[in-house]
Formats: C-alpha cells, structure tokens, sequence
C-alpha cells in the first residue's frame, strides 16, 4: 500500500525461505518438510518515502513475535499475509488476505494537516498459478499472478475508521534454490488502483487546510502508480535467515498527479529484516506442492 510497508514486509522475510535439509531427501520429493506451526521473532528497518509519492524519506523499524500456521485451509505468512483459502486446486485459489502499513506523522508537505494513521487492509485475493516447476534437485521456479481487492480501515489506535478501497493486481516470478542453507529471489511487478475516498486522504487538501504553496485539491479515485518489488532472502542458519528488498515506484500518470501531495513521479525504498525461527511444531504441515 505504500513504501512504508514494515509489518507485510517483515512478514515476508519470515516466511520466503523454507526450512533446509532438503536435499538429503530423495529428489522425487525435495519439497521442504515445514512444521505445522512456528513461532519466530523478527525486525525490518526500511528507508523510503513518508507516504506514496512523498518527496521526504524517512526510517523506520519494527520488532516483533510472529506466528505462523500451515493448515489445510488457514494459512499465516503465506506471502506475507494471513489467508483464509475458500478454494483452492492447483491452478488457482480464492482466499481472504490482510496488510498493514505504517502512519506518516510530521511530513514537511502535511505541515498543519491531520498525520496519516496505521492503515490496515481485508479482503479477497485470487492467486493464479501461471507456471510452476515444483520442486527438483536444483530448486524450484514459480510465475503467479495475485489480484487482491482490499478494504483499507486507518486507526491511531484510538479509533478507527473505513477509508476506501484499494487493489494492486501483480504478477510475479519466483526462484527458490535447493543447497544446505536455502536462499531465493523474486521479482514482482504490480499496479495500484484506489477509490476516490483513499486517494482523498492520501492526496486531497481541505480548504483550511490550504496555503500558497498547496492549493486545495479534491482527489480523484483511479490509478495510482506501477511498482517493482525486487527481494532476496538467504537462510544464515537453519534458524536464522536475513531479507533484503528494493521498491520502486512510478506515479506518472497518475489520477491525482496534479496534487500538491503528489510530489515525485518516481519514488525507491530499501528494507533489511531478518528472522529468527524460536519455537517449531513436531507434527509436519501437509505437503501439497506442485
């Protein structure tokens, strides 16, 4: 949702990297052995724009204990996001997804204005299975699309309350390899599209909130911008494993390019995580691979 992306994304550096060991099983079933449940601790610091096409880079990090779950039909850390999977066969699925985002608090270009809370994201997700090889003796390659469609709630924690809707089809290739200590990287390319009432509060000025320098604006609901994820993962122990990612994105053509918000057409952000897996289940998690 924006390059402030702490909590999905040290969700996804939790999960990227399966287990190891692999590879002393047979290589007609190299995928890897998970435990149904784990608990792992964790931590991402990343540097980015305050807010999507925000002019002023800020850092900021996240600490915390995450569970994750490997069940038959719900399912937490699966990309990065907590699913619920109503259908599922081995081309597509429909599942029910969550997100959440940073707030951007005392930006130089919302100097005056009310500051942009956590915001959280729900809603339904179609995950298409394009291409997979599964997994062989020299690791596994993936290309699957996702089309989430989200409703997107802000809260200081105090309150809370609806403030439109977002959906950021992508499509996105996936190399995992198969060695002692497991890495993989991935590429994803994605396109944001909003309502008229979430680009209104990311964008739009109220009268009393205008200056010379920022008229007042009323947003606009339709395109956002086009991005790309690129992300890297490598264990460093069985336990432990670290995750970089770099996201860029581009806001030419815009629906509220004209926004004295809207500062950038082009905006990067950098992100470090790493995990450390605490505690696992000893019964082992169904193995429905490709």
């Amino acid at each position: 949702m924006t390059t402030t992306r702490l909590l999905a994304g040290l969700a996804l550096a939790a999960v990227t990297a399966p287990c190891a060991n692999a590879q002393e099983r047979d290589p007609a079933s190299l995928a890897p052995d998970e435990p149904l449940w784990e608990l792992r601790v964790g931590a991402t610091a990343l540097y980015g724009p305050a807010y999507p096409g925000s002019s002023q880079m800020v850092t900021n990090g996240v600490g915390a204990p995450l569970f994750i779950y490997r069940g038959d039909r719900i399912r937490f850390g699966e990309y990065g996001v907590a699913r619920a999977i109503a259908a599922e066969n081995k081309t597509f699925e429909l599942d029910l997804s969550l997100d959440a985002a940073y707030s951007a608090e005392d930006t130089e270009s919302r100097a005056g204005m009310p500051d942009l809370d956590y915001l959280f994201q729900i809603g339904p997700q179609g995950v298409w299975h394009i291409s997979d090889t599964g997994w062989t003796s020299d690791g596994r390659t993936e290309v699957t699309a996702f089309l989430p469609v989200r409703a997107v709630a802000a809260s200081d924690f105090k309150s809370i309350g609806h403030e439109g809707w977002l959906t950021e089809p992508s499509i996105m290739f996936r190399r995992q390899y198969n060695s002692q200590l497991r890495h993989s990287w991935n590429a994803q390319l994605f396109a944001s599209f909003a309502d008229e009432n979430l680009m209104d509060y990311w964008y739009g000025v109220a009268p009393q909130y205008a200056t010379a320098t920022r008229p007042a604006y009323i947003a606009e609901g339709g395109y956002l911008a086009t991005g790309l994820k690129l992300s890297w993962t490598r264990e460093i122990t069985d336990d432990l494993q670290i995750f970089l990612t770099y996201q860029g994105r581009v806001f030419s053509g815009s629906a509220n390019e004209r926004s004295p918000l809207l500062e950038e057409d082009v905006t990067h952000a950098l992100s470090f995580s790493f995990v450390w897996k605490a505690l696992k289940s000893k019964s082992r998690a169904k193995n429905d691979d490709m």
